[in-house]
């Protein structure tokens, strides 16, 4: 089963998913990554643009989703994978049906104070300009997050490894339950 983890831009996806791919012993794949690398064979001329928000301010927002969307396409076959979704995936649900594989989809919930905390006072590379876009995409996004989601982990409090151990924990106990239901 694919453990799919979804969220807002700095709330720890690729992180916990890395760290959760090694405690699993499976493999990961960020999605932002696979749009690098997407982007870099299609503009072999732009390697200046290193983050995922000049990507996006490059492309442009539709076809930034085609290729997010591609990058989704290029792993439908990947099976016992941890994946990080980009934070903007949801907008697209279509991203997470394309493959039949078994996948459980971890909504990783930060606070909007944690998200500020970690955007603006560690003076993070970011799409957002300022808090009021920060809080607007958050206030859009919030409920689509928590509708796709399987399981919603609140990561304010909680480092990197704490966040970790609690999916496999959850993770565990769905599969336990459709195993003797």
């Amino acid at each position: 089963m694919n453990v799919i983890l979804i969220g807002m831009k700095h709330s720890g996806k690729s992180s916990v998913g890395k760290n959760l791919a090694s405690m699993l012993d499976r493999k990961f794949f960020d999605i932002d990554e696979i749009i690098k690398t997407l982007f870099y064979k299609n503009y072999p001329k732009k390697k200046s643009i290193t983050q995922i928000f000049e990507i996006f301010k490059f492309l442009k927002e539709e076809k930034f989703r085609f290729l997010e969307a591609k990058a989704f396409f290029s792993i439908k076959n990947v099976k016992n994978a941890s994946i990080a979704a980009a934070g903007g995936s949801i907008l697209n649900e279509s991203n997470f049906e394309i493959s039949s594989n078994p996948k459980t989809i971890i909504f990783l919930k930060a606070s909007i104070e944690t998200l500020k905390k970690r955007i603006f006072e560690n003076r993070k590379k970011t799409i957002f300009q300022d808090e009021k876009s920060l809080i607007k995409t958050f206030e859009n996004r919030k409920k689509i997050y928590e509708n796709l989601a399987d399981i919603t982990i609140q990561v304010d409090t909680k480092d990197i490894q704490e966040i970790a151990i609690e999916i496999k924990n959850k993770i565990d106990q769905r599969e336990t339950k459709y195993i003797y239901v």
